[in-house]
């Protein structure tokens, strides 16, 4: 029996050694700031010449891990990790497939109430609450800021991912956030005749705010999710109305 298979393909020596020290910043054990050793102690370790040690460096700079700094203190340095860069492969590969700005918007609907009811039942929810009444305050300052709002409002949908505590459903939510953000603050260059109509949105947005951190207050899980599914889930339609079958990745270009 006769096969297509392809032939294997192996690493270069750059690949691989980009992928250890990669392996080294996302376990935490070179930290954020942090300097990379000496390129001669590198060399040393791992048996590689300048030139490769420097594609290595390319490749993680290329994926915003690491930065060159130039001059007598200079050298490489790890990075934070960055939401928005992967928000931006995130949404390449949208447009690739298609995906339109709703249909991401639709993921939100499964996730935030999830997230609320976790944060209700969760025995740190008092602190929640006060945390992110803070932040719709300042989304409730913000409403005629239109650009502002859209930040300051996504900070508080964060933070109620964030605060209810899984790691996975939080970086899920940053990804669609920034995705979404962009969007939305295209919208500070709608014509004035909208102004007033995007103003009433933001204050409803902050009035539905408060109620849902009422009833996380409460205790009903219940009654807290089911609420916030009703608002994602209007604010998606209503969002789908105003944008149309806009597609993602056009308002990352």
């Amino acid at each position: 029996m006769t096969t297509n298979a392809e032939p294997l393909r192996v690493p270069k020596t750059a690949e691989v050694l980009a992928g250890r020290i990669r392996t080294q910043i996302l376990r935490g054990d070179l930290r954020e700031g942090e300097s990379l050793p000496t390129e001669n102690e590198l060399m040393e370790r791992f048996s590689v010449s300048r030139h490769v040690l420097r594609e290595a460096y390319r490749i993680l700079e290329s994926e915003r891990l690491i930065t060159i700094r130039r001059g007598a203190q200079g050298g490489p340095r790890v990075l934070s990790l960055d939401p928005r860069v992967a928000a931006r492969h995130v949404g390449t590969l949208l447009q690739v497939r298609g995906t339109t700005l709703t249909e991401l918007q639709k993921v939100r609907i499964g996730l935030e109430p999830l997230a609320v009811r976790w944060l209700t039942e969760s025995p740190d929810a008092p602190a929640a609450v006060t945390m992110l009444r803070k932040y719709n305050e300042r989304a409730a300052a913000a409403v005629e800021d239109l650009a502002g709002f859209a930040t300051h409002s996504f900070g508080f949908h964060r933070q109620v991912v964030e605060l209810a505590g899984n790691k996975a459903l939080t970086v899920v939510m940053d990804l669609i956030a920034e995705i979404v953000e962009l969007h939305i603050t295209v919208r500070e260059t709608a014509p004035e005749t909208d102004r007033a109509e995007q103003v009433r949105d933001n204050k409803r947005s902050v009035r539905a705010n408060s109620k849902m951190l009422r009833l996380v207050e409460s205790g009903d899980a219940d009654a807290a999710e089911a609420y916030w599914r009703e608002h994602i889930t209007a604010v998606v339609d209503h969002l789908a109305r105003i944008h149309g079958p806009t597609r993602v990745v056009d308002l990352l270009s």
